[in-house]
Formats: C-alpha cells, sequence, structure tokens
C-alpha cells in the first residue's frame, strides 16, 4: 500500500503511515483490553477506538490513496501500461504479503494451531474470499479489494476508458447502488444478505476508490474549464454520496434512529477516514521526515503488526508477567516492536522487491 512519489505527494507517503497507525492502535488495544488486569486499568483507549472505529478510518483512508494514485500510474502514452503495471504491483505486494504468510505458518504451529493446507495455499493467491478460504491474517481481506480495484483499472485501461469521467462516475453510481441495495434488502425484509459481509461491502469500497481517482484529477488542476466544470460535478455527487452515506447514519443515529447494526461506528468510521485523507492531502506542507519514513514501511507495519501482537500476547498471558499495567503500555511496546520489525522486512524483502519490479519494466521498455 505504498508508492514512492516526488515531493508533491509526500502528504499521501505521510497519511500512509497515520492511517496504518490508526489500524494498529485498533488491533493492539481490543486485543490486549483482554489481558489480565488490564480492564481494572482503564478501558478508555479500547472504547474509543470500538466506538470510532479506528481501524475503519485508517483502511478508508488507504482505499482514497489507492483510488488517489493507482489510475494515474497507468499512462496513456505507455505501450506496455497493463504489463509493466502488473510486474511493479507483484513485486510491489506479493514478496513482503508471501513472507507474512510464512511467518504466520511458524507462529500458528509454534502456537500448536496448525493451518489447513488448502487455506494456505488459497491465501497465497491473495484472493482467498472468492475461494471461500479463511483469511489467514483478518487484514489480507483490504488486499483482496486493492486487488480487484487493479484489475478493474487495468480492464478500463486496455479499453481505453480509465480517463472517461463519465463513464467512472457511472462505475461509482452502480458500485454505491448495489451496495445500497444489498442494505435496503436487509432493512426491508429483516434477514440478513447471505452474501459474506466483505462481498456486500466490496461495492462501496469501489467507490470509493474510483472517487479517489477524482480527488487526483482535481488536485493535479490539469484539465480544461469546460472538462473542470463536468468533473467536479462527478466528484461532488460522487463525494454527496460515499462520504453523505456515513454522515447520514451517523446523525440519524446520534437522534434516535437506527437504520443499520452499528450505525454510529459506520458513520465514524467511515467519515473520518474521509476527514483524515483530506486534512492530510490539504494541511500537510511541509512532511516531517518520520512521517516519510513511517510511510515508506506502512505495507510492513500493517501486514506484520498483527503477528507481533499475537506473539507478545501469548507470551506475556501465559508466563503471567507484566500483569496489570495500564492499556497504553502493552500497545506503545506492541507498536514500537511492530515498527522495527516491519522495518527489517521493508529493508530486507520490501525495498529490493519494488527495486526489481522497476528494473524489469525498464527492461521491458528499453
Amino acid at each position: 500500500m505504498s508508492n514512492h512519489l516526488n515531493h508533491r505527494f509526500e502528504p499521501i507517503d505521510a497519511l500512509r503511515g497515520i492511517a496504518a497507525l490508526f489500524v494498529v492502535w485498533q488491533h493492539t488495544s481490543e486485543t490486549f483490553v483482554k489481558h489480565i488486569g488490564v480492564a481494572e486499568q482503564g478501558t478508555f483507549l479500547a472504547d474509543l477506538t470500538k466506538d470510532f472505529d479506528f481501524g475503519r478510518i485508517g483502511i478508508i483512508c488507504f482505499f482514497l490513496i489507492s483510488g488517489f494514485v493507482i489510475p494515474s500510474s497507468l499512462k496513456i502514452n505507455d505501450t506496455s501500461g497493463i504489463k509493466n503495471f502488473a510486474i511493479r504491483r507483484f513485486f510491489r505486494l506479493y514478496p513482503a504479503y508471501w513472507v507474512s504468510i510464512l511467518m504466520v505458518i511458524m507462529v500458528d504451529y509454534y502456537l500448536n494451531n496448525p493451518l489447513n493446507p488448502v487455506t494456505i495455499v488459497a491465501n497465497t493467491t491473495m484472493l482467498q474470499g472468492l475461494f471461500q478460504q479463511p483469511h489467514m491474517i483478518g487484514l489480507y481481506w483490504t488486499l483482496q479489494v486493492e486487488l480487484i480495484f487493479y484489475f478493474i483499472c487495468a480492464l478500463l485501461f486496455y479499453f481505453n476508458k480509465l480517463r472517461n469521467d463519465k463513464l467512472i462516475f457511472i462505475l461509482i453510481l452502480i458500485f454505491f447502488g448495489i451496495f445500497v441495495l444489498l442494505q435496503t434488502m436487509s432493512f426491508i425484509t429483516g434477514t440478513p444478505v447471505s452474501l459474506h459481509k466483505e462481498i456486500q461491502l466490496l461495492p462501496y469500497l469501489l467507490s470509493i476508490m474510483f472517487l479517489g481517482s477524482f480527488y487526483r484529477q482535481i488536485y493535479d488542476n490539469k484539465s480544461k474549464s469546460i472538462h473542470n466544470k463536468m468533473l467536479n460535478r462527478f466528484t461532488l455527487i460522487s463525494t454527496l454520496l460515499c462520504l453523505g452515506l456515513p454522515v447520514f447514519l451517523l446523525i440519524t443515529n446520534l437522534i434516535g434512529l437506527e437504520f443499520v447494526n452499528d450505525s454510529f461506528r459506520f458513520g465514524t468510521g467511515h467519515s473520518l477516514g474521509f476527514v483524515l485523507f483530506f486534512v492530510g492531502l490539504l494541511m500537510f506542507k511541509k512532511v516531517p521526515k518520520t512521517l516519510l519514513w513511517l510511510g515508506a514501511i506502512s505495507y510492513s507495519l500493517y501486514l506484520f503488526h498483527p503477528l507481533v501482537m499475537k506473539l507478545m500476547f501469548h507470551y506475556i498471558y501465559n508466563a503471567k508477567i507484566l500483569t496489570g499495567y495500564h492499556l497504553s503500555f502493552y500497545m506503545i511496546v506492541s507498536t514500537i516492536l511492530s515498527i522495527l520489525l516491519a522495518f527489517i522486512i521493508y529493508a530486507l524483502i520490501e525495498k529490493p522487491a519494488i527495486k526489481k519490479g522497476h528494473s524489469l519494466t525498464k527492461r521491458i521498455q528499453n
């Protein structure tokens, strides 16, 4: 979930690091609050995370960033565009991802919880949900969404439609409409839709990602004035839908109406994800190097922090050591260890793989 951009897009790299920390906060708080004696010291951090869904804030920001970056990376005048795109995306995502799978296998074997071989094989594709196999780490589902978005972008690029704003707007409306239809059916009938929640949420997330591509065009401000008016109209309507929905659910919840389960969490998590993206993009002028560094290792931090957290919880819980501390202590220690591991994985696996992908695509171009 990271690209190397020029200095004009440093806010994007900073946002990646912040979004990753939101996800880490979510997972560490909800895990370590269950540790012996922690709840007695106060559950404010866990309650805050649960109510406002910090993890969802980070994930929505990630998806907006993908929409902002990915479509524009497919260049119109690049004859090898799809091939280059596929190679670079492959080397960007899969090497570190496969290492995380290997570490999950090792950790689960060590904890006497061996995984089903079919589940392992399915997870290596990053599309395990489509094979009705569980995610070896829960957050893998977001990478599946990313891959589907990449495929749609590549398909649109192949047919020379990726820069067709009207078509992208129609796709946003279709995806958003499908999502609302699924939720409305559940509300009207009173029975949950049989589709998995990940599949139900997918159209909405895709609409958010394509909306991110509109934000990129407006940010670049290279379009003609007539086209700008149409683009601005499309962007405004799409934002009113994609951001308006969680805001609407949040407001109705506050006045005592509950249209869907956990409407407050859905409203805060998704709307604040937009807020984080806008604030970071528009207000980050001079980005601290620490945030840029954190953004660079954000993908590894995102992938590997659950493993650090799982092992740390296991040792502390079973050895009955470091019990009874405040939740913040466990969150901070786990986060620091996760950042250290993420840096190692980035330096040894992720960064060399990215360079390899770029070198291969340069050979193709030459």
